[in-house]
């Protein structure tokens, strides 16, 4: 007995459809699995490269994001370490953050926590108290190392104003310095106006601080980004 045409054309097209079904989940399988590289590529490079980890001042001072936990130890043994300006608020649940605060106590390295907003903003005492700290620490040859967590708002920030207002930088120069450091004012269109609204505000705690002479006349501005 001879199958109808409709039978015949259902059995012929089953398995094409069968393996269209297997292209379509291999597709959403290799999608899936590009994805999932992509998002922890960083994550795993930060785990054998110091995130942004960049020298400020050659054996003095050093910038960055916050150090992986496999490395934390071998950076602060590295560069000889005695302070750690951190501007993020700890986060104790973190594993990198619990590795350099044992780290730290560990090592005998003296820590201050100035915390700021992800996009450099905030508090500006925070930065002041940073300005000084770092300062205090260069005075008195104790290599120190700036921290955020992506190395490139708050850390350069605090370079920034430390630059212009201690080293007396010209302020363009200093910001050129922050867009090589990973800063960049079409993602974060915040933080150079801060810098500059905030500036003699800044200026007047560090003198309080006797961190410096006197507040710059004129004031440092960023023209250029």
């Amino acid at each position: 007995m001879k199958a109808d045409s409709a039978e015949i054309s259902e059995r012929a097209g089953t398995p094409t459809s069968r393996r269209w079904w297997a292209w379509g989940l291999m597709l959403i399988a290799a999608a899936l699995a590009i994805w999932y590289v992509c998002d922890n590529a960083g994550r795993w490079k930060d785990r054998f490269i110091p995130r942004k980890l960049r020298t400020v001042e050659p054996g003095q001072i050093y910038a960055g994001g916050q150090i992986d936990r496999h490395l934390i130890r071998q950076v602060l043994s590295d560069d000889r370490i005695k302070v750690i300006v951190c501007l993020v608020a700890d986060d104790p649940t973190d594993p990198d953050v619990a590795a350099e605060l044992e780290a730290t106590k560990d090592m005998g390295i003296e820590r201050f926590v100035d915390p700021l907003a992800g996009d450099g903003t905030g508090d500006f005492h925070s930065y002041a108290d940073a300005v000084a700290q770092i300062g205090e620490a260069r005075k008195n040859g104790k290599p120190v190392l700036v921290h955020c967590s992506s190395g490139a708002q708050r850390s350069n920030g605090a370079v920034y104003y430390y630059r212009v207002l201690v080293e007396h930088w010209d302020a363009d120069s200093a910001a050129q310095e922050m867009l090589r450091n990973g800063h960049d004012p079409r993602n974060n269109p915040a933080l150079i106006p801060y810098l500059n609204l905030h500036i003699r505000e800044i200026a007047a705690i560090l003198v309080d601080k006797a961190a410096i002479d006197h507040i710059p006349d004129p004031l440092p501005q960023i023209h250029h980004e």
